[in-house]
């Protein structure tokens, strides 16, 4: 009997222990992440070739991502160069999610110092560094754009425009967010397009 009871006090102080560091099945919770539905995505890529369009910009290829940096939609104009301009949206897409915030802002980070002077080398090397990290699947330049959900912040997926001049593409990326059916819901980060090409 003995042997028995000092089994039975060991598990009590076992699970007394472990009490404090696992949770009852009643008392966890499921984090179930937001992100754009292929609906909605389809809609900001259309929208933002319909802007390039519109805008007589050059030909764009457009790739929309979910949180986890997965593509959900990728679409490319006729005459766009498949080859460059459709990794470049994907890795400006794969940047806003990675690093949750814009090209552009990741752009301003690391090269632009005060006053519009560039940085110092050892700002730029970090820079170069990140982007040798990340397999060069790293954009610091104006397309790419971060989408968060107007409840909470929460990062719901990204968009990234490559063909055009930079502010063009992020222009188009902008519009896109704008007009597809759930904009009230969404904030891009930027928040207003830098474009002067547009009308």
């Amino acid at each position: 009997h003995s042997f028995l009871l000092d089994d039975i006090l060991l598990i009590g102080c076992i699970k007394k222990v472990l009490g404090c560091i696992c949770v009852s099945p009643k008392h966890m919770s499921i984090l179930i992440g937001k992100s754009l539905g292929l609906k909605v995505a389809d809609q900001i890529a259309s929208a933002a070739i319909n802007t390039a369009i519109k805008q007589s910009f050059k030909p764009i290829s457009v790739c929309v991502m979910d949180p986890a940096g997965h593509a959900i939609v990728t679409k490319r104009m006729d005459g766009c160069p498949a080859s460059a301009f459709s990794k470049l949206a994907q890795v400006k897409a794969n940047t806003c999610v990675s690093i949750k915030t814009s090209t552009r802002q990741l752009g301003n980070k690391y090269l632009k110092g005060e006053n519009e002077q560039p940085v110092t080398p050892d700002v730029f090397v970090r820079l170069m560094n990140q982007i040798g990290s990340l397999d060069g699947n790293l954009a610091a330049f104006p397309g790419g754009v971060l989408i968060r959900h107007v409840d909470g912040g929460d990062v719901v997926g990204s968009v990234g425009v490559s063909g055009a001049a930079g502010d063009e593409d992020e222009y188009c990326a902008l519009m896109g967010v704008k007009a597809c059916s759930i904009a009230d819901e969404l904030i891009t980060e930027p928040v207003e397009p830098s474009c002067k090409t547009a009308s």
